[in-house]
């Protein structure tokens, strides 16, 4: 029977911190091989679709689950969405703003921030291969359309004050380096945006299996038939995990596969 299979970029298909911006040859043949099995292969991010770099969007998957499941489409058809709504991005602007903070909200084709010249977007956007021609920091909030947020603090002091702020509006996930945080809107994530597809195409999550390494991969994991998590990944994760795979420059993903005999 056909699966479906759905993965995670950062830490998972890709390593930006060391270097791999790119999916592995190994790992691209093997989902070659899924597909040519009958099987469907889909990505699962926090990234929107602009801000997926090329050596991930240059492969032809199925669909995407972007922004924690709240854009999600199949075959360039719009499954489902979530928007931000203006007053928390009013919110999250006011506070970044009174303490010198980055923000970043993502839609489809655009990134809207506070100042592209603040120094920790320009590292942010370095070291995640965010592509300048999509970041834009004079907008109107009235005429922005958004599914996910993200925050850079400048130390742990801005923590619990950005949680007091932003958790009315958002499920705030911290990533696994850094001070950066996902600001995902209340009640979406991963496992929804799947469970919105599959009933799209008339599957059941019998039918699935995800691979994973960060905190917001959790919910994942756990609503799918099979959640492996990388070798690479937070703690959390790999506790609500089915099976623990090698890191991403070992080629996790293909060690698993064979394990489970689909390769």
């Amino acid at each position: 029977m056909s699966k479906l299979f759905f993965f995670d970029i950062d830490g998972t298909l890709i390593e930006c911190s060391k270097g791999i911006y790119s999916i592995p040859q190994k790992v691209r043949e093997a989902m070659d091989s899924l597909k040519r099995q009958g099987h469907a292969v889909f990505l699962a991010t926090g990234r929107c679709k602009c801000f997926i770099v090329d050596g991930v969007m240059d492969y032809p998957f199925s669909g995407y689950v972007t922004c924690n499941g709240a854009y999600v489409e199949y075959e360039n058809k719009e499954i489902y969405k979530s928007i931000v709504s203006k007053e928390a991005i009013i919110k999250t602007h006011e506070f970044c703003l009174e303490r010198n903070l980055a923000y970043y909200f993502e839609g489809n084709d655009y990134i809207y921030v506070l100042n592209k010249d603040n120094p920790k977007h320009i590292e942010f956007k370095n070291n995640w291969g965010m592509k300048d021609k999509v970041i834009v920091d004079s907008f109107d909030v009235n005429e922005i359309e958004t599914y996910i947020g993200m925050i850079v603090l400048n130390s742990d002091q801005d923590i619990e004050p950005m949680k007091n702020v932003l958790s009315p509006y958002f499920h705030i996930q911290q990533h696994q380096s850094g001070l950066s945080f996902d600001l995902t809107l209340k009640g979406e994530s991963k496992a929804k945006g799947i469970e919105k597809l599959i009933n799209g195409l008339g599957k059941t999550m019998k039918d699935t299996i995800a691979f994973g390494d960060g905190r917001n991969d959790i919910e994942m994991l756990r609503c799918v038939n099979l959640g492996i998590a990388m070798g690479n990944a937070a703690m959390e994760t790999k506790k609500v995990a089915d099976f623990i795979t090698d890191n991403v420059e070992n080629d996790g993903i293909v060690k698993a596969l064979k394990h489970f005999s689909f390769l």
